[in-house]
């Protein structure tokens, strides 16, 4: 998996790309202006003019995320091929906003499936800091703060701190996101810090597995006699 030599800062991303299980590419992201992921084409038009060039490609400053060229899957590398243009990655005030420029239909979401597409050339939020993940993250601290887990109370799942984005295919619960031919995983660093900071202040309680639900009854005169007679065995 190849990485970029520049780390990401404070309020920046992170992004791994994904083909199926196999992780081809990590970044971090400080660049202020952002990043574009895309595939290296040759067939790129070579234009001088910055307000085409722009236009086409998103801003020149932010940081060229190049997707790999799959050799063995040619279904992958037929969507390579309509990712030229790209989707540009912008943090703007604590939030993520995405712009597709590219042929290829790119859906965004979380684990559990639930997915938004891309309007070819709007930019779009993809990760809201401000209005849902720290209210969601206040709401989870002050609960935990107040009694540990309160009992009776019924709160939303703890905010992701990250946001996926496939390619060309949608997921949901009967196709993971692992088994889409190209997908990314943008993870907002703030987000995931506070997350850490979390689940060291309340560390998760152990899985309950089937024994919660196992049943018997109190032993009986019957019972002990039958126990007496295998240790006489």
């Amino acid at each position: 998996m190849k990485s970029s030599h520049h780390p990401p800062g404070p309020n920046s991303m992170a992004i791994t790309i994904y083909y199926k299980t196999v992780g081809v590419a990590a970044y971090g992201i400080s660049n202020p202006i952002g990043a574009r992921l895309y595939y290296c084409s040759n067939q790129r038009v070579q234009v001088t003019d910055e307000k085409t060039t722009n236009e086409l490609y998103g801003p020149q400053d932010a940081t060229q995320i190049c997707m790999p060229w799959c050799r063995d899957n040619t279904p992958t590398q037929t969507l390579l091929g309509t990712l030229t243009r790209g989707v540009i990655l912008q943090e703007d005030d604590g939030d993520i906003f995405a712009t597709r420029l590219c042929q290829c239909a790119v859906f965004f979401g979380d684990k559990r499936g639930v997915l938004t597409k891309l309007e070819r050339g709007q930019r779009v939020k993809i990760f809201d800091f401000k209005t849902r993940f720290l209210p969601l993250y206040f709401q989870h601290l002050q609960s935990h703060s107040q009694s540990g887990t309160q009992k009776g109370v019924v709160l939303d799942p703890f905010p992701d701190p990250d946001v996926m984005l496939s390619f060309g295919q949608r997921w949901d619960d009967r196709r993971p996101i692992e088994n889409t031919l190209i997908w990314a995983k943008v993870i907002h660093m703030k987000s995931r810090q506070l997350t850490l900071d979390f689940t060291q202040l309340f560390p998760p309680l152990p899985p309950i597995g089937n024994e919660d639900c196992i049943q018997f009854s109190e032993s009986d005169p019957y019972d002990r006699l039958a126990d007496a007679f295998s240790l006489a065995l």
